[in-house]
């Protein structure tokens, strides 16, 4: 099984900016851009041919930030993270949310470097 390419820090990416020319959308599309750029050559290259590298990332990010903030809300509601244990428990609260988004985040990356 391939792995997904590693995050890079900010300065890193836009170090790859400078020489790629691309702009950076986010997370979402950098990352699926880079495992194009890395296994899977030959489809990143029919985006550079038919000119739609930027349109594809931006269209890429859009989606996946809005499946995140999404599926996120749902995991949520599922398992009654509540605006009440807000209130009651801030630090249950945050702790619980922070788990669900880590867990989104994995499944997401999963099905982008696939």
């Amino acid at each position: 099984m391939k792995m997904c390419p590693k995050w890079t820090h900010l300065e890193e990416r836009k170090k790859m900016e400078n020489e790629e020319k691309l702009p950076y959308f986010g997370m979402w599309s950098d990352l699926r851009i880079r495992y194009l750029q890395e296994e899977k050559p030959e489809d990143y290259k029919e985006l550079e041919e038919e000119h739609i590298v930027i349109e594809y990332m931006q269209s890429f990010e859009d989606r996946y930030r809005d499946k995140f903030h999404e599926m996120v809300e749902r995991q949520m509601e599922k398992e009654g993270v509540t605006e009440e244990l807000k209130i009651k428990d801030q630090m249950e609260w945050v702790g619980r949310v922070n788990n669900i988004r880590a867990r989104i985040k994995e499944i997401l990356i999963e099905e982008i470097c696939s």
